[in-house]
């Protein structure tokens, strides 16, 4: 069980990265990081294992005049608190200018189920990461190269790149990498097109035109994830990706991820949008 678990939580992690590139990162449209009027991205997600809600996920954004503030919440709920237990909460804040997402300061803390915390902090320039402090300090960090880190984002940074990103472009929807150091390990997370497709959302937060994508987990340096470590191998997961204008700036757009899903050897585990809302107001269907 114990196993089981620890599975659904790297999986659901990594789905949550999205609630919860190189060259410091081309972010897509040109309006993306206007300065002048403030925008604003919420999204709650809800956590699914075989059906199963199992936690709840959220991200809030500002970007103003060139720079970015995000937090993000992910908690597990119900049964499942019996066996694991997990809240992290997050922040990042950079700048987000020229099409380009660059962090400054990422701050990470979570707890257990046995009382445990861990505290980290990431500080960044203009090539990546500079300093990360870890409080308790990791006892098995392995170490990443300069090169490895170079350009590399926190992971909240990296879900404002990818929302913020307008699929790339019309010949290559999707076609995103989002390069993460999260203070332990190197990681890429690689999402490409699929199909197009019309989506009804069983919540009813959306209907209409949908990008369907792929997306893989690669690890490329320091601490290996446990699955990887045991010699296991990621699972792909897919998700729902709806381009979504501004309401108050049209020539501003999101990629809101409306669910994500993972066929694992446990089963089904789904995150799935459940309340939307860019500069206040709350997502509409197409």
């Amino acid at each position: 069980m114990r196993l089981k678990l620890a599975y659904i939580a790297v999986i659901a992690g990594i789905l949550g990265l999205w609630a919860t590139q190189n060259q410091a990162l081309a972010a897509g449209g040109e309006a993306q990081d206007a300065t002048g009027t403030a925008s604003t991205l919420d999204i709650t997600f809800k956590l699914y294992a075989g059906g199963v809600s199992f936690g709840q996920a959220a991200m809030t954004a500002r970007i103003e005049n060139g720079t970015y503030k995000a937090s993000s919440r992910l908690e597990t709920q119900g049964i499942v608190n019996r066996f694991w237990q997990s809240k992290i909460e997050t922040a990042s804040y950079g700048k987000i200018e020229n099409g380009r997402v660059e962090p400054a300061n990422y701050d990470s803390f979570s707890t257990r189920r046995t009382g445990s915390r861990q505290e980290v902090t990431v500080k960044f320039d203009a090539n990546g990461p500079v300093q990360m402090i870890a409080n308790p300090a990791y006892n098995d960090l392995v170490p990443v190269s300069d090169y490895d880190r170079r350009r590399s984002l926190d992971p909240l940074s990296s879900v404002l790149f990818l929302v913020t990103s307008t699929a790339a472009d019309e010949a290559k929807p999707c076609a995103v990498t989002a390069p993460v150091f999260d203070g332990r390990r190197r990681y890429d997370i690689v999402f490409s097109f699929a199909r197009r497709a019309n989506v009804t959302m069983d919540n009813g937060i959306y209907k209409g035109p949908a990008l369907v994508c792929e997306v893989e987990y690669k690890q490329v340096a320091g601490h290996l994830q446990r699955i990887v470590e045991r010699g296991g191998k990621m699972p792909k997961i897919s998700a729902w990706v709806a381009s979504v204008a501004s309401p108050t700036d049209p020539n501003r757009r999101y990629m809101i991820p409306l669910r994500l899903w993972s066929e694992t050897e446990f089963g089904l585990i789904t995150v799935v949008a459940s309340d939307v809302r860019i500069d206040g107001t709350l997502l509409k269907s197409n």
